[in-house]
């Protein structure tokens, strides 16, 4: 009997940790049509002009990303259209000077602001800033995202505006040509 009772105590504990270590079938609510994706605007051209002076800027400088949306939301499944879009976040965004000089680059600015528009909303919408710029001569400036807000509504059009704004240490005394890297991931879910 006691060999039994033993038996059957650890086939019952045997059975119980594979139960416990068996991933569960219930997992909630998931959406299996759902999908990442990366959006790159990749070597968007801007040009900084000549900065007359110290202080705030509300624009620097303007460049637009265009691709059609809804074309590149179906290659990813012909049953998406723009209106899966239900999440779109920042990953990076990176400006990189192509006319560098030693007086004017990004140590001229003390802070650089990046902020987004769009044919579907017209209102400028911070997504990343640096601040306190180290005064010491740089040619590329990450610029971090400050927040992780959905910026689905802005993806549902055509064309994606930016704005480079912030605070210039210094004045310049030339234009510079800058290019913009800027990443996002983006969901799609029927």
């Amino acid at each position: 009997m006691k060999k039994n009772s033993l038996s059957i105590l650890l086939l019952s504990t045997a059975l119980i940790g594979a139960a416990l270590m068996t991933p569960s079938c219930n997992k909630g609510n998931t959406n299996s049509t759902e999908k990442k994706v990366n959006v790159v605007s990749g070597n968007l051209s801007c040009d900084v002009p000549i900065m007359s002076g110290s202080g705030d800027y509300d624009s620097i400088a303007a460049f637009t990303f265009k691709m059609n949306m809804d074309s590149f939301v179906k290659s990813f499944n012909p049953a998406y259209d723009t209106n899966s879009i239900r999440n779109v976040s920042l990953t990076s965004c990176q400006l990189v000077l192509d006319d560098k000089t030693t007086v004017d680059n990004f140590a001229n600015f003390h802070t650089a602001n990046i902020a987004i528009s769009s044919a579907t909303r017209w209102n400028l919408y911070r997504i990343a800033s640096a601040s306190d710029i180290v005064d010491t001569a740089a040619y590329s400036l990450n610029v971090p995202k400050i927040y992780d807000p959905n910026l689905a509504k802005y993806f549902t059009a055509d064309s994606i505006s930016y704005t480079l704004y912030g605070n210039i240490r210094r004045g310049s005394s030339t234009p510079l040509h800058c290019k913009a890297n800027i990443s996002f991931e983006m969901t799609l879910a029927k």
